[in-house]
């Protein structure tokens, strides 16, 4: 992750090089903004004083750390408002390898929006409005396109076009063609 050196390097400015960060502003009772991390050393060995590292869990309006929760949540699994990360969680925003978002927009490598307004895109793309590789949605673009309204390569749907079409539409027009009313 390219925000790992950032925050890297503010700790090495802070002379904290190798050592946990735990920071919250204005305090740790009520912090606003909160970075917590182990710098992406988690494994089983001890690092010499004989402590294992463990995720830090960052909370606060803005969180960042391995585990962040937050109106704006930065982190490895992040859950917020807006949320970035691998494993993301937002209700408006969730960009992230998984991303999921209840009301809103969903990027990633698998994206999931729910509600009626969710769009997402990503590779695997589930969502009311839906681009990607896969698409499922009422209305979906992508090579496999699945919903009410499809476009792309192979659509499944009631209405759509695409270079192989599993219509509704399209079984209809057959139906027609042999003189089957219906």
């Amino acid at each position: 992750m390219r925000w790992h050196r950032y925050i890297t390097r503010w700790a090495t400015s802070r002379g904290i090089e190798g050592k946990e960060i735990d920071y919250q502003w204005p305090s740790p009772s009520l912090p606003i903004v909160s970075i917590r991390s182990n710098l992406g050393r988690y494994s089983d060995h001890g690092h010499g004083n004989g402590i294992k590292p463990r995720f830090k869990t960052a909370v606060g309006l803005i969180a960042i750390g391995d585990v962040a929760i937050g109106l704006v949540s930065i982190g490895a699994i992040s859950v917020g408002l807006l949320s970035v990360g691998a494993l993301s969680f937002g209700l408006w925003l969730a960009l992230g390898a998984v991303a999921l978002s209840w009301l809103g927009l969903s990027i990633g490598a698998v994206a999931i929006a729910g509600a009626s307004a969710g769009v997402a895109l990503g590779a695997v793309a589930i969502a009311n409005w839906a681009v990607g590789a896969v698409a499922m949605g009422k209305i979906a673009v992508g090579a496999v396109a699945i919903g009410k309204w499809a476009y792309g390569v192979v659509v499944i749907g009631e209405h759509g076009l695409g270079l192989i079409p599993i219509t509704l539409d399209v079984w209809n027009w057959f139906r027609g063609l042999f003189g089957f009313k219906g």
